[in-house]
C-alpha cells in the first residue's frame, strides 16, 4: 500500500513548533520517520515511523486545542501527542499523550511539548523493537539537543535553546549529516510529480547515475547497492529522471492544479 509524500517542509526548530521537537527525538531514538499523508486529499499530514520496509507503521500526529490535526502545530497550542499503528491484531495507541494530558499536574504541563516529545519517541523506539536508548552522554541536555529556560519566579519552562556543549553540537551535526543523506521527499514541476526512488538494500539513500554506464548506486554512506535500468517496472506514462542528482520516478501530477 502507498501513500502520498508530503511536498511541506518541517518548520524549523526556531519557530517553536511540535514538527522538529518530535522529529528530534525520534531520530535520537534512532527511529526512522519520515512525513507523509494516508491520502493526498487530506490536508493534514503525520510522521511516520517504521523500522522494516515489510513492518508496522507507527502514524504520529498532534492535537491542538481547536481540534486540528498535524504533526507540526505550534507548541503553545498542543493538547496531545499520540502514536497508532494499525496491524494483523487492531488499531491501538503506541503513545497515547491524550490520557498523560489529562492526569498532568500544572507544573508537568509547562513542560508539555518536550515531554510529550520525549515520552512519544521512547514508546515508538520500544515498539518498533529497536536498541534501547543509551545513557546521555550530555548532561546539560540529557542529548536532546535543547536546554529548557525557565521562568524565575515559577521554574515554568518558556522556551528552549539548542544546546551548545561541544560533544552535543559534534554528535548533532553528525546526525544531520546522516538524515541528509535520506530521499524521501516527493516534489511537483509543472504538471509532474517527482517522486522518490529509495534504495531497496537500505531502505535510506536515494539513487544516482554511474557516469558512463546505466547504472545508479545508493548515495547513503557504506551501502553502494547498484540497481540498472531494467529494476525498475514503468507503467504506461511514467519514466525515470534525475533531479538533484538523484533519480526519480516521474508520473502526471493529479493534485489540486491551484
Amino acid at each position: 500500500m502507498s501513500f502520498a509524500f508530503s511536498l511541506t517542509k518541517t518548520r524549523p526548530d526556531t519557530d517553536l513548533h511540535m514538527g522538529a521537537l518530535l522529529r528530534g527525538a525520534l531520530e535520537r531514538h534512532g527511529v526512522p520517520v519520515r512525513v507523509t499523508k494516508p491520502w493526498a486529499s487530506l490536508p493534514h499530514e503525520y510522521l511516520v515511523a517504521q523500522a522494516q520496509p515489510d513492518g508496522p507503521r507507527v502514524w504520529i500526529h498532534c492535537n491542538d486545542h481547536d481540534g486540528r490535526t498535524h504533526y507540526d502545530i505550534p507548541r503553545t497550542s498542543l493538547m496531545a501527542v499520540a502514536a497508532v499503528v494499525t496491524d494483523e491484531k487492531s488499531t491501538r495507541f503506541v503513545y497515547d499523550g491524550f490520557t498523560a494530558a489529562d492526569a498532568a499536574d500544572a507544573a508537568a504541563a509547562a513542560a508539555w511539548p518536550a515531554g510529550q516529545a520525549k515520552e512519544c519517541a521512547r514508546a515508538v523506539a520500544a515498539f518498533l523493537d529497536l536498541p534501547e536508548y543509551p545513557t546521555p552522554l550530555c548532561t546539560w541536555c540529557d542529548d536532546y539537543g535543547l536546554i529548557e529556560i525557565c521562568d524565575a519566579s515559577t521554574d515554568a519552562v518558556i522556551s528552549h535553546r539548542p544546546c551548545n556543549n561541544p560533544p552535543c553540537v559534534a554528535r548533532g551535526e553528525e546526525r544531520a549529516a546522516v538524515a541528509a543523506q535520506r530521499h524521501t521527499d516527493a516534489l511537483v514541476i509543472g504538471a509532474e510529480e517527482f517522486g522518490p526512488q529509495v534504495c531497496t538494500e537500505c531502505r535510506w539513500g536515494g539513487y544516482t547515475p554511474v557516469p558512463g554506464l546505466d547504472i545508479w548506486v545508493c548515495t547513503a554512506s557504506g551501502c553502494g547497492h547498484t540497481v540498472d535500468r531494467s529494476a525498475f517496472d514503468l507503467a504506461e506514462g511514467e519514466r525515470l529522471d534525475v533531479h538533484n542528482g538523484h533519480l526519480h520516478l516521474v508520473r502526471a501530477w493529479d493534485g489540486c492544479p491551484f
